[in-house]
């Protein structure tokens, strides 16, 4: 019987990928099982992951949308002292379809809730949830939304035997100091319609706050209550957001903008075109004027693209609600000092052509 172990679902995606990476270096876990969606995304993560990392990883592969394949992982297993069990695999699209959603984000975490139950007694529950949620008094802006406030109602009403924690954290980006990240996920489709398309204009309120966390300190946040989770018995939920530190979007949008200017010079490339935010009611105008009377003189991306991508970061560029940081042990470090190893590390891979996941919507 092995003493502590730490099963993690979702290892493969952002944030399982950088509490894998914090737990091969510390912690009290005699074994550490990381849940893979699939073959390709087990072979994906483990031919970039550090030798101490696939050291220290069981790797299993788990199709988590089928509850009997999920519950035979507890026979699979062999006895532990303690498990704790870490649900950070998720539907992280904000335009699936509301099926989608509840299958990647309520259906899987009630098989992930079976499987923590049929692991024995004592074994606990941590769910990845989104600051960007709550689960009551809250105006859900998408599907992703709704159905991880969904599942949390869900644990806390049938699965209170578990003692579940909610760790709760902001839109991920890279090690503040690499930029590296398993998943291009949140901001990243932002930065790639500036950097490939440019356009001249943007909609969005220039004082609303995008809520931005590095991956390494959310990891180490993560890592740290799941400690307490094994040791202290009841512990409450974290939020692991910037809070006010969090950049207003017309720095954010500079801030890339210039990021994007360094890594672009490093290669000889020329500075992209400066981007000015407008009110959307000033940019719908604008849209419908360039239409009808057919611009040319103002380059602009193309309409459906725009219109999608556009329509995909509304409801944020227009309402900033998120919950304050609450429970971790450290604060968030401010923005300038990670923001630019987040764009170089996304520039670098997408040069190299790597900045496409595997096509999927389940992560890890």
């Amino acid at each position: 019987m092995s003493g502590a172990r730490l099963l993690v679902t979702g290892i493969g995606g952002a944030v399982g990928g950088g509490l894998a990476e914090v737990v091969a270096q510390r912690g009290p876990w005699s074994e550490v099982v990381g849940v893979f969606s699939g073959e390709r995304s087990r072979d994906a993560f483990l031919a970039t992951a550090p030798e101490a990392v696939r050291a220290r990883i069981r790797p299993v592969v788990r199709d988590l949308a089928d509850p009997r394949a999920t519950a035979a992982l507890a026979r699979e297993l062999a006895p532990a002292q303690r498990t704790v069990v870490v649900h950070a695999a998720a539907n992280v699209s904000w335009t699936a379809s509301l099926e989608a959603a509840r299958l990647g984000n309520v259906e899987i975490t009630r098989n992930v809730a079976d499987l923590a139950r049929a692991l024995g007694v004592g074994t606990r529950l941590v769910y990845v949830s989104s600051a960007y949620t709550a689960t009551d008094g809250w105006e859900y802006r998408n599907t992703y939304e709704a159905t991880k406030a969904e599942a949390e109602r869900l644990l806390r009403a049938d699965y209170a035997d578990l003692g579940p924690v909610v760790f709760a954290c902001s839109l991920v980006v890279g090690h503040s100091r690499t930029g590296v990240i398993g998943r291009f996920h949140g901001i990243y489709p932002l930065l790639g319609l500036i950097e490939r398309h440019e356009p001249p204009l943007l909609p969005g309120g220039r004082d609303r706050r995008i809520d931005i966390v590095p991956v390494d300190w959310v990891a180490t946040e993560l890592a740290a209550l799941l400690e307490r989770v094994l040791y202290e018995g009841p512990v409450g939920d974290v939020v692991a957001a910037a809070g006010p530190a969090a950049p207003r979007l017309g720095e954010l949008v500079t801030g890339a903008v210039a990021a994007l200017d360094r890594a672009r010079a490093a290669v000889g490339r020329a500075p992209v075109r400066e981007v000015t935010l407008v009110p959307f009611r000033r940019w719908e105008f604008l849209r419908r004027s360039l239409d009808a009377w057919q611009v040319r003189g103002i380059p602009m991306p193309d309409k459906a693209l725009l219109d999608r991508l556009i329509g995909v970061y509304r409801p944020y560029f227009e309402d900033d609600r998120v919950l304050p940081p609450s429970g971790t042990t450290t604060v968030c470090p401010p923005w300038p000092e990670y923001l630019d190893a987040s764009v170089a590390h996304w520039f670098a891979r997408r040069a190299a052509g790597r900045t496409r996941a595997p096509a999927r919507t389940v992560s890890g």
